[in-house]
């Protein structure tokens, strides 16, 4: 991490999604680099553990978390054999007020 960088904890991510602890912390991270819609986090484990004071095994149960709850969505792929893995949020509209 460097100085002066932040994330950004909107009130309906706890209110209306009942986040909390680290789970809230990896969602509004990358909710920050996701939220244009066409955008996707493409950070490491290690960057979200360092933000939330968290093992790389811990964020891994934040992700499965999150994928489970249909918070987020994960997208791999592969380079040189390499698994690489981006992850977006599910468009707040769709969470909040699913069709019926």
């Amino acid at each position: 991490m460097k100085d002066y960088t932040y994330f950004v904890v909107q009130s309906w991510m706890v209110t209306d999604l009942k986040l909390s602890g680290n789970d809230l912390i990896v969602y509004a991270i990358i909710y920050g680099f996701s939220q244009d819609g066409e955008s996707r986090f493409t950070g490491s484990l290690q960057y979200l553990a360092d933000w939330c004071n968290a093992t790389k095994a811990g964020i891994q149960k934040n992700l499965k978390n999150l994928l489970e709850a249909g918070l987020i969505e994960k997208y791999e792929s592969f380079k040189n054999n390499i698994k690489f893995c981006e992850y977006s949020c599910t468009p707040y509209n769709k969470v909040a007020h699913p069709m019926q």
